[in-house]
């Protein structure tokens, strides 16, 4: 095979002509040959098999440079469907594929089969699948209100509040140090509470235990304070939130944090911030004042308030994508 400085010249000038950017590949192996590159390295430069190489040289000898950039290139010469074919096809499906009808491709290959009208493999139907982006997943799980009602992801868990006192850290000028009445008195009200990641709404109980029939009457008022709302609720995994005896309303899922992660749920800080506010430093000389101080700091907390405490970006970004 010989090349004329004509045709070295014609092949360098090609390698630099932008429209022909896409059949530089082929423009290269065959330059590289004129120039008596040998076979070898243009395998290792091009990643190009031997035969490769020696039918692009022969048919530019033969029919020159037209004969690089106008032949066929793979493609879809055998197709049934244009891709514009494929794709209106498969929109009509699309419906019934967010159902999650499809469980196997059966009844859509059948549609395909009855569109084309002839019989195909199935293999090649996979992968008109595959190239149009389909795959098989796993559905998420809704509940079958959930579509038409707002959906609200909440914090929930419960806290002890009671008569044996809990010093804090507070100001004093230099020189004097606070003494303050302090007891040990193991009486105790609990209180289950539930806030809106989102927007600070709370729901707030004072209960008499932490076990399932109280959490049963704090999931059935909040279900009734919320009825046209479906509230996710994230919580630990105390035993009474795993209840058999439980009886979960059906506008409410529960969603379980790790365990010993108590930091994965931002109600924690809002105890905190009750106990800061009205319970720190004190002591009370009977239960009924230790609920109606309860009382108190939990109306005294404002939306906004609470918002600031609950709101982690990284949640909230997560949960407004879905």
């Amino acid at each position: 095979m010989k090349f004329t400085d004509e045709m070295i010249n014609e092949l360098k000038t090609a390698l630099k002509t932008k429209d022909l950017s896409s059949y530089h590949k082929r423009i290269q192996a065959v330059y590289l040959r004129a120039t008596n590159t040998p076979y070898k390295t243009i395998m290792e430069i091009l990643d190009l098999s031997h035969d490769t190489i020696w039918r692009l040289t022969k048919k530019y000898l033969e029919d020159g440079l037209q004969a690089l950039v106008s032949d066929a290139r793979g493609g879809r010469r055998h197709a049934y469907m244009t891709v514009d074919e494929e794709q209106e096809f498969l929109s009509q499906q699309l419906a019934s594929a967010i159902k999650g009808e499809f469980i196997t491709i059966d009844s859509l290959y059948e549609a395909y089969q009855e569109q084309i009208g002839r019989k195909t493999t199935k293999d090649g139907f996979y992968r008109l699948l595959k190239r149009n982006g389909w795959r098989k997943v796993s559905p998420r799980p809704e509940h079958p209100k959930k579509a038409d009602t707002k959906t609200r992801l909440m914090y929930q868990d419960e806290a002890s509040f009671g008569r044996i006192s809990k010093l804090g850290s507070c100001w004093s000028p230099s020189g004097h140090r606070p003494t303050v009445s302090s007891h040990h008195i193991r009486e105790f009200r609990y209180c289950y509470g539930a806030v809106d990641a989102h927007s600070g709404e709370s729901f707030f109980i004072i209960a008499g235990e932490c076990n399932s029939a109280w959490m049963n009457e704090f999931l059935s008022q909040l279900s009734e304070a919320y009825p046209n709302d479906y509230l996710i609720l994230v919580m630990d995994n105390a035993v009474w939130h795993k209840s058999q005896t439980l009886e979960i309303p059906e506008n409410i899922e529960f969603t379980f944090i790790p365990p010993y992660t108590p930091e994965m749920n931002p109600i924690e800080q809002v105890w905190a911030e009750i106990r800061k506010r009205g319970f720190k430093n004190r002591t009370f000389q009977t239960l009924e004042s230790v609920i109606d101080r309860l009382q108190e700091v939990i109306q005294s907390l404002s939306t906004t308030r609470l918002r600031s405490i609950v709101h982690r970006e990284w949640i909230s970004a997560n949960f407004d994508s879905e």
